[in-house]
């Protein structure tokens, strides 16, 4: 069964410290602003948090990646457990605020030690837009490692993917009013996991760190 635990863990060296704490706050103070400022149906919209019960899968859809190679969402899922996050990549607002959250949850994913390995994977909501350059160059902005990519559904397939991904029945909106939580899928590819907005990069680590021991 699975079981969510938050542990704190101690910093190894002042800089490290003082150099994630500025990020932190930068990211917490953005959550607080935009939750403050946006309109409370818009945020009803972004669905449930928490586990997934029962767990959800996403329609098995083709995407295309940052390399340009297209292949079904269950190819970037089975045998690993993932973080997804959606964005697109014209975004100025909260976009490059989940690309540094992503960014520190990358630097926490070498604490993690499982059964399978752990992934980041963006996926781009505005298919005009997001193609394989533009996800490249979202990927380089951000210093993506090799266990971090993007990938964008087509036109057709992205409103079903975000509802499944939100849970929430409620209208979606525009792109410019999606969610910024993250979705934690298992190595069966199966949706377990949905944060607040803009989480703690902490607390995706443990969701991750148990999926891949689970």
């Amino acid at each position: 069964m699975f079981h969510l635990k938050i542990y704190e863990y101690p910093e190894t060296s002042h800089s490290g410290s003082a150099r994630l704490w500025s990020r932190r706050t930068l990211l917490r103070n953005a959550a607080v602003l935009a939750t403050a400022t946006a309109c409370p149906s818009l945020y009803a919209q972004h669905g449930t948090i928490g586990l997934v019960s029962p767990p959800a899968r996403l329609d098995d859809t083709f995407l295309i990646d940052q390399t340009g190679k297209k292949q079904l969402l269950s190819s970037f899922l089975l045998q690993r457990v993932t973080a997804v996050q959606t964005i697109y990549t014209g975004c100025g607002s909260v976009c490059p605020l989940q690309g540094a959250l992503f960014s520190a949850v990358q630097e926490r994913l070498p604490q993690i030690h499982g059964r399978y390995p752990v992934q980041l994977l963006s996926i781009g909501i505005d298919p005009l837009s997001d193609s394989p350059s533009a996800l490249h160059y979202w990927l380089t902005r951000f210093q993506a490692g090799p266990a971090w990519n993007a990938a964008t559904p087509a036109l057709q397939d992205v409103d079903q993917m975000r509802k499944t991904l939100s849970g929430s029945q409620l209208p979606l909106g525009n792109i410019a009013d999606h969610a910024t939580q993250i979705y934690c899928f298992d190595a069966s590819a199966r949706l377990r996991w949905r944060s607040p907005e803009f989480p703690r990069a902490d607390d995706v680590r443990d969701v991750l760190s148990a999926l891949a021991n689970g």
